[in-house]
């Protein structure tokens, strides 16, 4: 029982850890963005209390700062309109991008490069 206990303790805590596997993290507030996890393309936050409510702007590019791509929507910025809460991972996208920026307020505040 202790190990069915363990094990199932490591496999809720692993993708914590896996934001630092696909992508190396150049900027963060920890103000706005508290975590960050990532599994393949897949990319999700956990944002600080007083940013529950705040609107969270994505980009996207292949070079640093560089030209940014459009998403689905044909627009530059993807707006996070998904259900978030305190300690709950949420804001998820999905991109093959090499380069991931979220934007709050006009200020960047989380910056990702995949590797």
């Amino acid at each position: 029982m202790k190990a069915l206990l363990l094990l199932l303790g490591l496999a809720m805590t692993a993708p914590a850890y896996a934001a630092q596997d696909v992508f190396n993290v150049l900027t963060q507030d920890e103000n706005v963005v508290r975590e960050i996890r990532s599994e393949g393309n897949d990319i999700w936050l956990k944002l600080a209390s007083g940013n529950l409510n705040d609107e969270i702007k994505v980009r996207i590019s292949n070079q640093n700062k560089d030209f940014y791509r459009p998403w689905f929507n044909n627009e530059v910025d993807l707006v996070s309109k998904g259900f978030r809460a305190d300690d709950v991972w949420s804001d998820r996208v999905q991109t093959e991008a090499k380069f991931v920026e979220y934007w709050h307020n006009d200020k960047l505040v989380l910056h990702l490069e995949r590797k």
